[in-house]
Order: C-alpha cells, then sequence, then structure tokens
C-alpha cells in the first residue's frame, strides 16, 4: 500500500518512494530481498555569485512504480553500483557518483519512451475533443482530425480503442467537465451548461440527469442528501461502507412462498415507512423498477443498472451519488489488499483441495459455475481456489433436480438454502437421500455445511469481507477436525 494505492509487488519491479509516503506491508507476505539506492535530490540557485544547494522533490521520476523496459538489465546495473559501493575508499568517489548519475538518467528515459495505449489516431481525435468539447463535435471532424480517415472505419476503431463511440465519449468528456464544475461553489446549472457546451439549460438537465442518474440540482447536494435504499441485493451496505447510515431501507420483492395477503401487507408498510423517512433520493435495484411511479411520488429515484452484473461499477456509481469517492476508492483498496491475503492463506491451507458452491432452492440444485456473477469472480477468479470438475466454466450456474445430481468432485461443498418457505427444505432431503450424495468426497469426509446467502453478499464490499472471513473459518475448522482424528 502506497499512500492508499495497493500495488502487487513482483520481482524486477522498480519503486521510488518519496519523504512523507505512507507504505505499508502486510505481514502475512514474509520476507523478501530488495536492493535500495539512498539519495536526496537538491536544486542549485545562484544568488550574489555563490551558489546555494536546498533539498528539491524529484522532478525526473515520478513515485511509486515506475514501468521498465528492461528490467534485468537495470538489476544489474545497480547490483555493480552496489559492488562498488562496498569496496574501500569508495565512498563520495567520483566514479561511484557518475554510474549513479547514470543510472538515474536512464531510468527517467526509459519511462518517457514507454508506449502509447491507444492508437495514435486515436489519441489525436481525443486531444481535438478534450480541447473543443464546448463546440460541436462531429464523427467526420475527428475522423479528418485523425488523419483523414472514413468516417465508419474511424468510429470502429475508436469504439475498439476506447471502448465507446466516439460521439459517446463526447459527451462523457461533457458530462464529467459538467460534475468538476457542479461541484464548485455558488454554480449555476445555467452557467455550467453553457460552459460545457449546451445552449439550452433544460436539453442540459435531461441530458444530466439520463447520463448521471440525478439531476443538476441534486448533484450539487450530493453531500448532504438524506439516502434511502430500495434493494433485494443489499445496497444499503455501499453506503454504510463509506461512512453514510440510509434514512430507510426497503426491499420489496414478492420472494417465493410469501402469501398475496402477507406481501400486500408488507409491501404497504414498507412503502409508508419510505414514505415517512422523506429522503432526498433513493437509490434501488433493478428489482425495483416496478415501483418506479411510487417512488417518484416519494423523492428522486436512481435504477442502478443490472444488465451487466458489475457488483464494483454500482458501487462507485453509489458512492459518487453521495459525495463518498474517496472513502470508496480506499475500501476497494483495503477489499483488493485482503482479497489477495486471504487468497493465500486458502490456496496455502487447501493446496490441491477443491471447493464447490451449491444453491438449494425450491424449483432446483444449483451448482455455481466460474463466470459472470460476482461470486463466482470472488472464489474462481480473485481467490484463485480450485473448483469442482462439475463446475461450468462459462455459465455462473447450471441447475438440476436432485435425481440428477452427479458425484460431485470436491474436497469442500459449501450449501446455501434458498427460499425456504417455498419448499427449498423438501429438495434438500429429496437430494440428501441420493445414492450419489453419500459419494461426494465433502460429504463422505464431513466438509459441507450451510451458508448464509453468500450470492447476495457478494454485490457488497462489506459482504465479500464476510464471505472471506466465513471461508477461512470453515476451512481452517475442516483442517482442524482431519488432524484430531488423525
Amino acid at each position: 500500500m502506497l499512500d492508499g494505492t495497493l500495488h502487487r509487488v513482483r520481482p524486477f519491479q522498480l519503486y521510488l518512494f518519496a519523504p512523507g509516503m505512507h507504505v505499508e506491508v502486510p505481514e502475512q507476505y514474509g520476507e523478501f530481498n530488495y536492493y535500495a539506492i539512498f539519495f536526496e535530490p537538491i536544486r542549485l540557485k545562484k544568488a550574489r555569485g555563490k551558489y546555494e544547494a536546498n533539498p528539491s522533490p524529484s522532478d525526473s521520476l515520478s513515485t511509486g512504480h515506475i514501468p521498465l523496459h528492461h528490467p534485468q538489465q537495470l538489476l544489474q546495473r545497480i547490483i555493480r553500483l552496489y559492488d562498488h559501493s562496498k569496496q574501500q575508499n569508495s565512498k563520495g568517489s567520483l566514479a561511484l557518483r557518475i554510474q549513479f548519475e547514470e543510472l538515474i538518467h536512464d531510468i527517467s528515459s526509459n519511462e518517457s519512451q514507454l508506449p502509447f495505449v491507444l492508437d495514435e489516431r486515436v489519441e489525436r481525435s481525443i486531444t481535438y475533443i478534450e480541447q473543443y468539447y464546448t463546440e460541436k463535435v462531429s464523427i467526420e471532424k475527428l475522423a479528418e482530425v485523425a488523419g483523414g480517415m472514413p468516417s465508419v472505419a474511424f468510429s470502429r476503431l475508436f469504439r475498439n480503442e476506447t471502448g465507446m463511440p466516439p460521439l459517446e465519449y463526447v459527451a462523457n468528456v461533457r458530462m464529467n467537465q459538467a460534475k468538476l464544475q457542479l461541484d464548485r461553489k455558488n454554480s449555476r446549472v445555467k452557467e455550467v451548461a453553457a460552459a460545457v457546451g449546451f445552449r439550452s439549460e433544460f436539453y442540459f438537465s435531461r441530458m444530466f440527469q439520463r447520463w448521471v442518474g440525478v439531476s443538476p440540482t441534486l448533484y450539487m447536494k450530493r453531500g448532504t442528501l438524506k439516502v434511502a435504499v430500495a434493494s433485494s441485493l443489499g445496497f444499503e451496505d455501499h453506503l454504510k461502507s463509506v461512512g453514510l447510515e440510509p434514512v430507510c431501507v426497503v426491499d420489496l420483492f414478492h420472494y417465493p412462498g410469501h402469501s398475496k395477503e402477507h406481501y400486500r401487507e408488507r409491501l404497504h408498510s414498507q412503502l409508508l415507512e419510505l414514505k415517512r423517512s422523506s429522503p432526498d433520493l433513493i437509490i434501488a435495484d433493478d428489482y425495483h423498477l416496478e415501483f418506479r411511479d411510487q417512488f417518484k411520488e416519494i423523492a428522486a429515484s436512481v435504477f442502478l443498472d443490472f444488465s451487466v452484473w458489475d457488483w464494483k461499477r454500482n458501487y462507485e456509481k453509489i458512492a459518487e451519488l453521495v459525495n463518498r469517492e474517496h472513502e470508496a476508492s480506499e475500501m476497494l483498496t483495503r477489499l483488493e489488499l485482503q482479497t489477495e491475503t486471504t487468497g493465500q492463506t486458502l490456496r496455502r491451507v487447501l493446496g490441491q483441495e477443491r471447493v464447490a458452491v451449491m444453491q438449494v432452492s425450491h424449483r432446483a440444485i444449483g451448482i455455481q459455475g466460474l463466470a459472470n456473477h460476482p461470486l463466482n469472480e470472488l472464489l474462481y477468479g480473485e481467490l484463485a481456489l480450485r473448483p469442482c470438475k462439475q463446475a461450468p466454466e462459462d455459465l455462473w450456474r447450471v441447475e438440476m433436480q436432485p435425481e440428477s445430481l452427479p458425484v460431485l468432485e470436491t474436497e469442500h461443498l459449501f450449501i446455501h438454502q434458498h427460499h425456504i418457505q417455498a419448499g427449498s427444505e423438501q429438495l434438500y432431503r429429496e437430494m440428501t437421500s441420493q445414492a450419489v450424495w453419500r459419494q461426494i468426497p465433502a460429504v463422505r469426509d464431513g466438509r459441507h455445511r450451510f451458508i448464509n446467502n453468500w450470492f447476495v453478499m457478494s454485490w457488497t464490499p462489506l459482504g465479500r469481507l464476510l464471505i472471506m472471513n466465513e471461508l477461512l473459518a470453515a476451512v481452517s475448522d475442516s483442517h482442524s477436525v482431519i488432524r484430531r482424528q488423525k
């Protein structure tokens, strides 16, 4: 952790630390060897015929990780410099200082010669957009700036390089600039609209609402808003993780097994509670789209995009809406660090043992796959646990009936019973009565256990931390039992 930013230290990497930087290395990483060069940059100033030397920041190099083209060659030069420094009478020698100056010069040159990430033609068009976004920008003009390309070919190239069409990129630049200006004290919507290239304040407000989720007026107040949450995915944890307590939390989804009468009473009660909390903003997930009209009568509402199962994008969006971007960034960094250390611990303890996650509902038995769900990405991607052979690689889950259950090749099985009131207990009993159930290694060795709803918990940083803690506890317990038995 360097000044709150996570870096994965690898062999042949170069870092520059400056005075005042906060450096944190987790104890779990153990020991590693490194070469360190300590130096103090100074700046010479001539005054009245004399030179004065004062401490100066190292302007020629950026701090933190410095990318290198040929790190092995640089390492050999540092080793030679180190060996030379250990020789007698080397301290303060001119030859040693020249070697050091050459090393710094080469590192600076190496850093400036790194290749561009984007195609040069796209870079030129982006530079033009950033200079002239307040004016009317056409695809034809951008294609001309890129080097006289045909418009269709340019649009295809731009999308491939940036991930979005050219005009959408222009709109993104305008809205980002608008957000910066709206954050300024005493800003006015009409002036901001004109400053980012909109002639109509009304049209700007409509576009801003569509792009950001809230009106410009509400965005200017985002640090003081009373926020309510309507979510089946635990979005209230997003707010709590950035230090904000929602004024009201409701979940209006009609879960299987709940009678219509019970649901109507619960719905009426929660909507009444939501109205009484008098929020300025309601943050909701896609499970609550059918209540858009009811929410509109209570407060401004933002429905987060559920078409892509990207929990982190939802989290960052919520943090922006409540002016907690910095807190969210710190939380994500801490989470990434915890994920890295937890993954190392789990892989060391588990060795070649495999992990499978199952959800038993009233309809079917689901075996989690390796992709397209926050839980799968956490377990088999970020933590890099070994999945069972039956876990599908390209699906988020495969469902089956109890009689179709195969012998899962896994040493650890985690089970969640979903919608118990709708009858998942009966399906679970049918599954455990099958002959193949007792042939599963995790069942045979007593390494299967019930879990909380990891599927929902995986959508929030706090939930992911809890999942990792439960995983560590479960794996440690199962291995302790095995050791006692031996």
